[in-house]
């Protein structure tokens, strides 16, 4: 079960980018390449904590703590795309596995869904829309996303769109953080979990 990301705990800089599952293979003749892509693609992130207070530093230390190194895992929230407009209460329709659209049903009938870099998740899989989506007059929209999925999504599982997270895990099984006499800081480094 994944952890809950502590709400008073905002890092002061983050790092967000995604792993693609692709491989290149160069001939040593010519240099043409062919590249093959494979689903698997995942999140990851390093967050930063300039200035922690005490506090912080012990709700910061016992999580890592309650983590396990990587054993456990959490939901990381994306704090720069939270939505504040409601458009429904959205399920999957359709998503098949390998795919990188994703049918979404339960908006309101022929309005704007999602707008292009909104994300959304799924299971704890988190997606980017692409292309912006608007719902047709039974309120569903074919939405494009960032990576392809990689098992076929649960029809009529709910879509979280107004606070998106990604379960994430730390890349390694050790931590520290930098102690000062007030105050302390870290740096650290997480991926998607699958």
């Amino acid at each position: 079960m994944a952890l809950a990301w502590p709400a008073s705990l905002r890092p002061s800089e983050m790092t967000w980018g995604i792993v693609n599952n692709s491989r290149a293979f160069t001939s040593t003749l010519s240099n043409a390449q062919q590249i093959v892509g494979q689903p698997g693609a995942y999140w990851q992130c390093t967050i930063t904590f300039g200035l922690l207070t005490r506090k912080q530093e012990r709700q910061l230390s016992s999580f890592l703590g309650e983590l396990d190194g990587m054993f456990g895992t959490f939901n990381m929230p994306a704090f720069t795309r939270r939505r504040a407009n409601s458009v429904g209460s959205l399920k999957v329709v359709s998503g098949l596995a390998q795919s990188r659209v994703i049918q979404v049903g339960g908006a309101a009938p022929n309005a704007p869904m999602f707008s292009l870099g909104d994300y959304l998740t799924i299971a704890g899989e988190m997606f980017e829309v692409v292309t912006p989506a608007v719902a047709n007059a039974q309120g569903q929209a074919v939405v494009q996303v960032n990576k392809r999925i990689r098992k076929t999504l649960v029809v009529g599982a709910v879509i979280e769109y107004l606070n998106p997270y990604s379960e994430m895990r730390l890349t390694q099984d050790t931590w520290s953080m930098t102690v000062r006499q007030v105050v302390s800081s870290g740096s650290y480094q997480f991926r998607e979990a699958f």
